[in-house]
């Protein structure tokens, strides 16, 4: 079968970031189809490269967490306009397979499927319009119309729509209820990662991620200054808040700061960890969500701290590999670590659980296992 996987951000492992479509692209090509990806990239000429048996079509738009609004929805919409531009091209095709965020992807697959007679899967890894609307940062009447309009359009003619989430799967089936909805999660990379002992006395907390909005990492900041002496942390990444939040916590000397880096070295600066931070903002709607971080750690045998409520929270706690907290309330974060700080056998023994989750249920094997089941169900 011909597929074509189509996400903005595409990366592969020696970039960083989210690879769950690197996974995704891999994976279908392994099953004998031949597949093409269409991604953007920060360079001024289109290419095209072939990794790993796939070719990958570069487009030339710019985009970084730093744009402002207006200059986001112009990468959003260019994007869309030069895949569709793409997808006449390389001709024949079977199937689409989608990835929004953003939303407007989902402007690609319409188009694709009412022109070209394409039908595509659908993937959604964030709500939109939901999420920025609860952000306050789409706040325009019209824009927030419009944006409903074509959720709505996208997800109903969708063959088969994937929910990374539980959560997300269950705000879907109030939009199309009619439509078929799987939930296929991010995945943990146990090859890649695994458990291992770092060298420091200190119970350390990393956070490895993105420095944005909907990450509020002034609660992280909050925490680390009424944590115990015998707490550190490792903040790393980038994004349109790094500037802001380093600047209220460079004073602090229980932060090591570490460049932002490939997964190599992502790997490395976790080993130094015994848990990984995950953060958003206090907004319901981010707590559907499917961080790649969360995998990461998991596969890496790390304890798991978040600040939001929803479906990792209780993850979490029903398995007993970390904990939650509300982070209007920094100090009871540490009332919640004291067992694992002071007696080193109950964060192993979290430790093992987070790895065994990793293990038994998020592994690309499990997870994707599903794929092509229903890409051969949306063609025949």
């Amino acid at each position: 079968m011909n597929i074509t996987v189509i996400h903005q951000y595409f990366r592969t492992p020696n970039e960083g970031g989210g690879i769950r479509s690197y996974y995704i692209a891999d994976y279908l090509t392994k099953l004998g189809h031949d597949v093409q990806v269409i991604t953007a990239y920060n360079e001024t000429h289109y290419t095209v490269k072939t990794i790993n048996g796939y070719k990958v079509h570069y487009l030339p738009i710019y985009y970084t967490n730093h744009l402002s609004f207006w200059s986001r929805i112009h990468a959003f919409w260019l994007f869309a306009y030069s895949a569709y531009r793409i997808l006449k091209k390389i001709r024949p095709i079977n199937l689409n397979y989608v990835i929004s965020t953003p939303l407007t992807t989902g402007l690609i697959a319409l188009l694709a499927k009412m022109r070209l007679g394409i039908p595509y899967l659908f993937e959604v890894g964030d709500l939109w319009p939901a999420a920025p609307k609860q952000l306050g940062v789409l706040r325009n009447p019209f824009l927030i119309r419009l944006a409903r309009k074509l959720e709505k359009n996208t997800y109903s003619r969708a063959q088969v729509i994937i929910a990374l989430s539980e959560d997300i799967k269950e705000h879907i089936a109030t939009i199309a209820p009619d439509k078929e909805i799987e939930v296929i999660t991010n995945m943990a990379d146990t090859d890649f990662f695994a458990p291992s002992q770092k060298s420091s006395k200190n119970f350390t907390i990393g956070y490895l991620g993105t420095f944005g909005l909907a990450n509020h990492l002034e609660y992280l900041v909050q925490a680390i200054k009424v944590a115990p002496l015998e707490v550190d942390f490792i903040l790393m990444g980038s994004g349109a808040q790094y500037d802001r939040i380093r600047s209220i916590a460079e004073d602090l000397e229980n932060v090591t700061w570490e460049a932002e880096g490939d997964k190599e070295k992502v790997k490395t600066v976790m080993q130094r960890c015994d848990a990984i931070y995950i953060s958003f903002h206090h907004a319901p709607v981010l707590g559907t969500g499917c961080p790649n971080k969360l995998f990461d750690g998991l596969a890496a045998g790390k304890y798991i701290i978040i600040n939001f409520e929803g479906w990792i929270k209780n993850l979490i706690e029903s398995t007993g590999c970390g904990v939650s907290y509300d982070p209007r309330n920094p100090k009871i974060l540490f009332e919640k670590l004291s067992p694992v700080i002071q007696h080193p056998e109950f964060l192993i023994q979290a430790q093992e659980k987070s790895r065994q989750l990793a293990v038994e249920r998020f592994s690309p094997e499990k997870q994707l296992a599903k794929l092509a089941y229903l890409m051969d169900k949306a063609v025949h």
